[in-house]
């Protein structure tokens, strides 16, 4: 109820908190759904490894800490290789392709995982696939729905994109513990597989925003030009 009444109050206000008003303008909307649903996989993902890590592998925090490094140590890498690429190749094939390799790693999981720790062979390969696919696709969506606003909009609009990522990490934790449950343990690899499931269809639905991301006008709006 509050967050509807949010959203009411945003849309209305002459000097709202976050201009909600933004999203009518097709290239920024389309960058701010992919965001959003990016968002909720990574969540999901990033939420599920740890608890696979620690309550099904049994796994001590630092054990667990040091495995995950390696997705996260590519994110930026793959990052700045990805700013250099948009500039050639344009913002969508890359959040495409990083929807795609992001599904692949958490497809990986969900038919090669096994309760019996096997780091090389199960858990590896898919965050490296993730992290890679993380450094594709998340500042891609935000630089594209950014880069499409006028000047005098682009602060308040990267502020409203970082806030549906926001919104959307909650969302994916939401879902998350919601298949999971309150008991996570070797029994659990089914309801693993699920969430996995659930986050590749959202991975692939990224990939979809690429798409339009690519066939869309690559014209910023004019300063001049209202959403209202």
């Amino acid at each position: 109820m509050t967050a509807v009444w949010f959203g009411w109050r945003s849309a209305r206000h002459h000097t709202p908190l976050l201009e909600l008003h933004l999203l009518r303008l097709p290239r920024f909307g389309v960058a701010g759904a992919g965001t959003f649903i990016f968002g909720s996989a990574f969540a999901i993902v990033l939420l599920s490894n740890v608890l696979w890590c620690q309550d099904v592998w049994r796994w001590s925090a630092l054990h667990t800490g040091l495995a995950l490094v390696p997705g996260p140590a590519l994110v930026p890498i793959v990052a700045v290789a990805t700013a250099r690429a948009a500039r050639r190749f344009g913002h969508g094939p890359l959040v495409a392709a990083g929807g795609v390799l992001y599904a692949a790693g958490l497809l990986w999981r969900t038919v090669l995982v096994s309760a019996t720790p096997d780091y090389l062979r199960d858990l590896l390969p898919s965050i490296v696939l993730t992290g890679s696919g993380v450094g594709l696709a998340l500042g891609t969506l935000v630089a594209a729905g950014v880069q499409s606003l006028p000047d005098t909009r682009a602060t308040t609009g990267s502020a409203l994109v970082n806030s549906l990522r926001q919104i959307s990490s909650t969302v994916g934790v939401s879902l998350l513990v919601t298949i999971l449950g309150t008991r996570v343990d070797a029994g659990s690899v089914n309801h693993f597989r699920l969430a996995w499931g659930l986050g590749t269809g959202l991975s692939l639905l990224t990939a979809g925003v690429g798409v339009l991301l690519t066939r869309s006008a690559v014209q910023p709006v004019p300063a001049g030009a209202s959403a209202h």
